[in-house]
């Protein structure tokens, strides 16, 4: 009896330890109740472990109602990350504000700064994560807001690896995830010879450049990082929360702009995101919208094209074509398609070289409908993130549909002024 009491003791002292165990986002909700965060009562935070996190309706949502509040001094920007650090951080960042960037053309640009400024500051969470000391200002003030960022990276199309992103790699899509990442590898390869005395882990920067790049909200010409604004689920085409800036109170308000209704979604829209990017930051897409096509570039002459007709691969020209903003190519393509016509035995013909500039579309729109849901499976990604990696894909195949019909309305078009001996200018696009 007296083991069996004993017994009964430790079971209810592990029970009381295992549910009094704090997680992060408690120690979160603490640090804003301390200082002065506004979370409505109307809404509570939905997490299952450290890496979902949501904010949920628990009770009906007036239009025009606050739900989140935070002061400005609690909003985490270049500027107030500065302040808390050391002068020879502020003359890193000036250092570093006069690097040039290979494909950054106008330095004086909006973009350029905004670049400057988002990756230094994930160089300096990068940093301040590193160093946990109570000296650290930075870290102090921000902890529990750094310690809740993403940690579990698989399913952001950022951190695919290579291997995984093969099947779609000829794609837009994939195309864009390496130029995203290689632009952020870019940055940490400057911060890491110029300015940092310490090697940085290249997938902590990344994934603090991946925050800076997608938590962002622009707030009167200045982009922040604010606490919470996570939790809301972000969709830059359906919304029904708006950020509202109160200059009056010096605080960010996320305001309900319709009725919402307990087990509805909030909806916040923070910034202005094509699909593509949203994509590549979230993996996510949003089926109101599906606008992938920022620009869509094919190379002129596609490699497996000139193998498929036993041409010698020297032929390949690496320039791209883009289709979606209408630039002519018939100086670009068709003189190296004449070319090909005369070694095919063809009459080397303007009108043949469309052919052949058609040909090469059509082998290129193929090569999507081998990407299937099960080869996605294949490559570790679970169903959710096959089906929309598949989605896109099909998004930039109904594109290059329509550029084939309308090619092949060019090419029906010049064949018959061929035929009533009219002369041939072609000046349409596609």
């Amino acid at each position: 009896m007296k083991n069996y009491f004993f017994s009964l003791i430790s079971l209810l002292t592990i029970y009381n330890i295992a549910k009094s165990e704090k997680t992060n986002y408690d120690y979160l909700l603490e640090w804003a109740k301390n200082n002065s965060i506004y979370i409505s009562n109307k809404i509570g935070i939905n997490y299952t472990n450290e890496n979902t996190k949501n904010f949920y309706v628990k009770k009906m949502i007036n239009p025009g109602e606050i739900l989140l509040s935070i002061p400005h001094n609690l909003l985490l920007n270049i500027q107030s990350a500065l302040k808390l650090s050391s002068s020879k951080i502020k003359t890193e960042y000036k250092k570093y504000k006069s690097q040039q960037f290979k494909e950054t053309r106008n330095k004086d640009s909006e973009i350029y700064y905004q670049r400057i400024d988002h990756s230094f500051l994930a160089y300096l969470m990068t940093k301040a994560n590193e160093d946990k000391s109570p000296k650290n200002k930075l870290y102090q003030k921000y902890k529990y807001f750094f310690e809740t960022c993403e940690t579990n990276l698989d399913n952001y199309p950022l951190f695919f690896s290579t291997d995984q992103i093969r099947y779609f790699l000829f794609s837009l899509f994939g195309n864009e995830i390496l130029e995203t990442r290689k632009t952020f590898e870019e940055e940490y390869d400057t911060l890491q010879s110029q300015i940092a005395d310490e090697e940085l882990d290249l997938d902590d920067y990344l994934k603090y450049r991946l925050f800076t790049y997608s938590k962002i909200v622009n707030i009167s010409g200045e982009s922040s990082i604010v606490p919470f604004i996570d939790f809301f689920d972000t969709n830059p085409v359906s919304f029904n929360l708006k950020v509202n800036y109160s200059f009056l109170n010096q605080s960010l308000n996320v305001i309900s702009n319709v009725e919402i209704e307990p087990k509805q979604k909030l909806l916040l829209g923070i910034v202005e995101m094509t699909n593509m990017a949203s994509f590549i930051v979230y993996g996510k897409i949003y089926e109101e919208k599906k606008n992938f096509l920022e620009s869509f570039k094919i190379p002129i002459i596609f490699p497996s094209f000139l193998r498929e007709k036993n041409l010698s691969p020297t032929l390949y020209n690496g320039e791209t074509i883009d289709l979606k903003r209408k630039k002519k190519f018939w100086k670009k393509a068709i003189p190296d398609y004449m070319k090909i016509s005369k070694m095919l035995k063809g009459d080397g013909s303007s009108l043949s070289a469309l052919k052949l500039f058609l040909e090469n579309i059509e082998y290129f729109r193929k090569l999507y409908d081998q990407v299937t849901i099960s080869s996605l499976l294949r490559n570790f990604f679970d169903l959710k993130t096959a089906q929309n990696i598949k989605s896109v894909l099909d998004t930039e195949k109904d594109f290059l549909d329509q550029k084939i019909r309308q090619l092949q309305k060019i090419i029906s078009n010049v064949a018959t002024e061929d035929k009533k001996g009219k002369k041939k200018e072609f000046k349409s696009d596609l």
